[in-house]
């Protein structure tokens, strides 16, 4: 019986040995290529296995930038993870899906903005360098359709719906939703903004004028929010996408308050705002967003 517990011990002790010098089928570096909106790039993808969970990084997408792998799992061959990347009209996710085979990785990156899907195709093997040598001829850049709306007042004028999510703060509560009405002036050069909304079932209204230099492509934007907070801005309207507000600084209650705020123009019936928030010098922090929706427009 003793020989017999003894041999048992062994075989145990050789199993446990060979499991332990089994290299893991996804942890390590993975070396190939990303083929996207930019043609075909050199790509670099690394997983750390730490317990029975899984860390790593993805290169690729940008030049010269690691994102982080969040996420990650592991099914049979199938692994999925995801990234999460700033850009200026917001951070964007990007999903993964691949299938791990011996020494390749084979996959896709997903991620969709403003209503649009974009894909990313990954080919990766196990192993050595990025590659330095000569690269393959660039491929021609994918032409994805971008909204094109004129740069001009007549986009907003009418009535919009929205809501806006995000945290409450000096500038006012959330949530919050209403209706603005953006009316054109007799100069044809500015726009009277009125907004009727609720929040936590209490009804405010809010003002602006919004003034506009057609050869600049430039906005002067004064508000005048519910709490009596006066903001000015500048908006650069040179991307037929995106507006970029450049805000004074605001003064509530005794502290200083700094705002970044994008608007992203969707379509012609749709447009939304994101905004950051700095309070008394410290790290802007997401403030929130709202998506504005066209009364009556055809979709």
């Amino acid at each position: 019986m003793r020989r017999a517990l003894i041999a048992v011990a062994i075989v145990l002790l050789i199993q446990s040995f060979s499991a332990a010098q089994t290299p893991d089928r996804l942890e390590g570096r993975w070396v190939g290529f990303v083929e996207g909106l930019q043609g075909k790039q050199a790509a670099v993808a690394t997983f750390k296995k730490e317990g029975d969970k899984y860390t790593g990084t993805i290169t690729g997408l940008r030049p010269g930038m690691d994102a982080s792998l969040k996420d990650i799992k592991i099914d049979g061959d199938k692994v999925t993870a995801k990234t999460e990347i700033e850009t200026p009209q917001g951070n964007v996710a990007i999903n993964y899906d691949f299938v791990v085979q011996g020494d390749t990785l084979k996959g896709k990156g997903e991620a969709e903005f403003n209503g649009q899907t974009y894909g990313f195709d990954f080919d990766l093997k196990r192993g050595g360098e990025a590659p330095t040598g000569p690269q393959p001829p660039p491929q021609p850049r994918r032409e994805v359709p971008q909204p094109q709306q004129k740069q001009s007042l007549n986009y907003f004028v009418g009535q919009w719906t929205f809501k806006w999510v995000g945290r409450e703060s000096p500038l006012g509560p959330a949530p919050r939703e209403g209706t603005t009405t953006f009316t054109l002036r007799p100069d044809g050069k500015s726009l009277d903004v009125r907004t009727d909304g609720e929040s936590d079932n209490a009804a405010f209204k809010e003002s602006a004028v919004i003034a506009w230099d057609e050869a600049t492509k430039m906005m002067t934007v004064s508000e005048r929010l519910a709490n009596g907070i006066q903001i000015q801005s500048k908006g650069d309207w040179r991307s037929p996408i995106s507006i970029r507000f450049t805000v004074e600084p605001i003064k509530v209650k005794g502290q200083t308050v700094a705002l970044k705020r994008i608007i992203s123009v969707v379509a012609a019936h749709s447009f939304t705002i994101t905004e950051e928030l700095s309070e008394n010098g410290g790290p802007f922090v997401r403030l929130g967003s709202a998506i504005y929706s066209k009364v009556g427009a055809d979709k």
